[in-house]
């Protein structure tokens, strides 16, 4: 069929993802297995392993608030985010919808935010004090805003939560059996199917902490739950985004003669 003859896409539309991108190069909705699904359950192995093999050097080099990896992960992978944001937005594919351009800016506040706040904005590195009027509201004197109000923590937290499952487990899995859920105007923006093991993960390891505060195991799988849930929260929006800019790039391709 020519060119002509093919319908146009209507100005402000949201680019369509495409199956398969032109040259024979993979689906613009994959990633590599090693990065979406054998990193994070390598890394769940590796902190299982020494949460339960010696928890003093867990506490001490994984989960420290200041210092551990963990913790440095939930500054990081974020950082990387951002950076996907700035290259999004930086397309001119995104530039030309609106949409596009504010779902990602709020991505991108939010994982400074984030960022920020996991590392109280550089006290963790470089070791300020905390004014003593600070002190007043932080409940654990830190230069951050998480720490003075539940609208600022909890609340944003659960909001993400909601997010993750029903974006990364429930449409996912309802698109295996509807595929038509992945089409139309706003399919660019749903979260693809290589999300769903960070997911899981994340979901997986704080439920079994909730269940087991209510006293149905005394088995813990995961030390501090909430701080592993966390790293898997940051590798969905990470995930999420490299395949944003990918599914962008297979339009491109597409629009090209």
């Amino acid at each position: 069929m020519s060119q002509a003859n093919e319908p146009k896409q209507g100005a402000g539309a949201a680019p369509q993802t495409a199956k398969v991108v032109p040259n024979g190069r993979v689906s613009a909705e994959l990633l590599p297995a090693w990065l979406y699904l054998w990193v994070p359950l390598a890394a769940a192995a590796v902190l299982i392993f020494l949460a339960h093999y010696d928890l003093a050097f867990y506490r001490e080099y994984i989960g420290s608030e200041e210092v551990g990896l963990l913790e440095l992960s939930h500054v990081l992978i974020p950082l990387m985010s951002v950076f996907y944001c700035l290259r999004i937005l930086g397309m001119p594919e995104a530039r030309a919808d609106r949409r596009i351009v504010i779902w990602i800016v709020l991505g991108m506040l939010g994982c400074i935010y984030i960022a920020g706040e996991e590392a109280s904005w550089g006290q963790h590195y470089i070791g300020w004090l905390t004014p003593e009027s600070w002190q007043a509201f932080n409940d654990q004197g830190e230069t951050n805003f998480h720490n003075t109000s539940s609208w600022l923590d909890q609340k944003p937290r659960t909001l993400l939560e909601f997010g993750v499952i029903i974006g990364g487990i429930i449409i996912p899995l309802l698109a295996l059996r509807r595929p038509g859920i992945r089409e139309g105007r706003y399919a660019i923006f749903l979260p693809p199917l290589v999300c769903l093991p960070v997911a899981v993960i994340a979901e997986f390891a704080k439920v079994w902490e909730r269940l087991q505060g209510h006293g149905l195991w005394d088995i813990a799988i995961f030390y501090r739950a909430s701080e592993v849930q966390e790293l898997y929260f940051a590798f969905f929006i990470l995930f999420y985004l490299i395949v944003f800019r990918q599914r962008l790039l297979v339009h491109r391709s597409a629009a090209t003669p």
